[in-house]
């Protein structure tokens, strides 16, 4: 009964995972340019990697193997921002415009506007 309960905890974490990943992947289609698209796509996926290995730590126990999906987790969510970051200040610097709508400035002061 009790290995019962754990599989399926297992298995809603991982479903939980999957559907971050789905919503991700929606997100990176619908978003109209580079700067939207980074918010969907870092967020999702540490979100979906996270729910999936914690669906597989409560699926392994207890074991050296849950320590060394621990240690995944750290460093994914250690670097999926820092990337996101990298990503959108190196595209800002090399001049790339962020999508915005007809007759609306994107940047206010730019051309002598406030």
């Amino acid at each position: 009964m009790a290995e019962a309960v754990r599989n399926g905890f297992a298995v809603l974490f991982c479903l939980t995972g999957v559907l971050f990943f789905v919503g991700a992947t929606v997100g990176l289609l619908r978003c109209p340019d580079l700067y939207a698209r980074l918010h969907p796509s870092t967020k999702g996926d540490t979100l979906g990697v996270c729910s999936v290995i914690l669906g597989l730590c409560v699926y392994s126990g207890f074991t050296m193997i849950t320590l060394k999906l621990v240690v995944v987790v750290f460093f994914l969510l250690l670097s999926s921002a820092v990337c996101g970051h990298s990503i959108g200040r190196s595209a800002f610097r090399s001049g790339v415009e962020p999508w915005h709508k007809a007759g609306v400035v994107p940047w206010p002061g730019e051309r002598g506007e406030s």
